[in-house]
C-alpha cells in the first residue's frame, strides 16, 4: 500500500515538474534500476497489485513496453488474459444454474440408506424410496448423494414362454450351506416366477425324492398348485439318463416329472443340460439369499439355517422391493396403502441389523 501511494505522489509531482527536471529524474531512476538488476540474479517476485498496475498501464499508454524491465511484455499480456478468465465467469455467475437441489431431508435419507446398506446400489435405493415413501428422484441424483452401482442375457424364445405363463409357473432348486462342523445342509426353495414370491422353503441334511415330493404336496394340498414347475437336472429327482421313459406319448427325463403329472397334475419342465440361466429367476434369488443372509453367519445346525432363511425370506416377500419388478412380491398390508405425507422415519432391523426395513410412522 505504501508503494502504491508513493507512485501516486510521484505522478502528481511529475505533473508540476519542469520537462528538464523530469527527464533527469527519469534518467536517475533508470540508472539505479539497472544497478539493482545487475546485483540481483533474478528480478523480485511481483505481487498482485504490481501485476494489476502494469496491466492497467498497458491499456492507458502505448509506450509501456519501452520502460518495462522487470518482466517481459508477453508476461504482462498473460496476466491480462488470466484476469479475463477470472472476470467473465464471475460476471456471468447465477444462483439458478443447473438442476434444483432436492430437499435436504431426502439427501440425508439417501446417505443413511447407503451407509447402513453398503451393498445397495442406486437402483435398489430408488425402489426403496419410490415404493415405500413415494419419493422419486432419478438414479443419477441418488448416486450423487450415496455414501458408499447387471442385466442378464436372456434368450428370446424362453423369455417369451416365461412372460406368457409366469402367473402359472413355479421354480424349485436346491442350495447348499456348510456348517461349522463341516456338515452340509440342503435348502430347498420354491418360487412363483410371476411375483418372485418364495412360496415355500425347507431345509434337510438328507434330501431324497420322497422328501421333495412331500414339499410339493405342501404347496398344493387341494390341487391348487402351479401349472408348470421348472427344475434342474439334479440326481435327487431320479434321472433316467439317456434312456428316457415314455408314458402316454410323452417322454420323461426323470421320475419326478412322471410323478408330478400323474399325481399332482403339474407339468414338470427340466431345464436344458448346462443352462442354469433357464432358471434365472430362482438362481438369482439363491445368490441374493447367500450374499445378503447366509454369508453373514456361522451355522451350527440345521435349525439355525432354517431360522435365518425364515427371517430373510419373510423380509424378502413382504418388505424388500425388487429391481426386476419395481415392486414388493407380497407387501405387508400397511405397504399396500399410499405412504403418509408426514411422519417419522423408523428402521426395523432384519437379521440383527444386517438389513433394515424402513417405514414412515406418525
Amino acid at each position: 500500500m505504501v508503494t502504491f501511494l508513493s507512485v501516486i505522489v510521484a505522478v502528481f509531482r511529475a505533473v508540476f515538474m519542469g520537462k528538464q527536471a523530469l527527464v533527469l529524474e527519469n534518467f536517475a531512476l533508470r540508472q539505479q534500476l539497472g544497478v539493482y538488476l545487475r546485483k540481483e540474479k533474478r528480478p523480485p517476485r511481483l505481487k498482485a497489485r504490481d501485476r494489476i498496475f502494469w496491466v492497467l498501464l498497458s491499456k492507458m499508454w502505448d509506450g509501456w513496453k519501452s520502460t518495462l524491465v522487470i518482466a517481459k511484455p508477453n508476461t504482462v499480456i498473460g496476466w491480462h488474459r488470466r484476469g479475463l478468465k477470472l472476470y467473465w465467469p464471475w460476471r456471468s455467475r447465477t444462483n439458478r444454474a443447473g438442476r434444483p437441489r432436492i430437499p435436504r431431508k431426502h439427501i440425508e435419507f439417501i446417505k443413511r440408506i447407503s451407509r447402513e446398506n453398503p451393498a445397495w446400489g442406486k437402483d435398489k435405493i430408488y425402489e426403496e424410496l419410490k415404493i415405500k415413501f413415494g419419493i422419486e428422484h432419478s438414479t443419477s441424483t441418488i448416486r450423487l448423494y450415496m455414501v458408499s452401482p447387471r442385466n442378464p442375457k436372456r434368450g428370446q424364445k424362453w423369455r417369451t414362454f416365461i412372460d406368457n405363463h409366469k402367473g402359472q409357473i413355479y421354480a424349485c432348486d436346491f442350495l447348499t450351506q456348510y456348517t461349522a462342523f463341516f456338515g452340509v445342509v440342503y435348502i430347498f426353495i420354491i418360487m412363483e416366477l410371476g411375483s418372485r414370491r418364495t412360496v415355500h422353503f425347507n431345509v434337510t441334511e438328507s434330501p431324497g425324492l420322497d422328501w421333495v415330493k412331500q414339499q410339493i404336496r405342501e404347496i398344493s394340498p387341494y390341487g391348487e398348485g402351479p401349472r408348470f414347475l421348472i427344475h434342474d437336472n439334479d440326481g435327487i429327482f431320479g434321472q433316467f439318463g439317456r434312456q428316457k421313459k415314455q408314458q402316454k406319448g410323452k417322454n420323461y427325463r426323470c421320475a419326478f416329472d412322471m410323478w408330478l403329472e400323474k399325481t399332482m397334475g403339474i407339468e414338470g419342465i427340466p431345464i436344458p443340460y448346462g443352462a442354469p440361466n433357464a432358471n434365472g429367476g430362482l438362481e438369482r434369488f439363491n445368490l441374493t439369499l447367500r450374499v445378503e443372509a447366509l454369508d453373514h453367519f456361522i451355522f451350527f445346525c440345521e435349525r439355525h439355517v432354517y431360522r435365518v432363511c425364515k427371517d430373510y425370506i419373510n423380509y424378502y416377500n413382504h418388505g424388500r422391493p425388487l429391481q426386476a419388478l419395481h415392486a414388493i412380491p407380497d407387501p405387508y398390508p400397511e405397504l399396500k396403502e399410499p405412504p403418509p405425507t408426514n411422519g417419522k422415519v423408523v428402521s426395523l432391523p432384519i437379521l440383527g441389523g444386517i438389513h433394515h426395513d424402513y417405514r414412515l410412522v406418525a
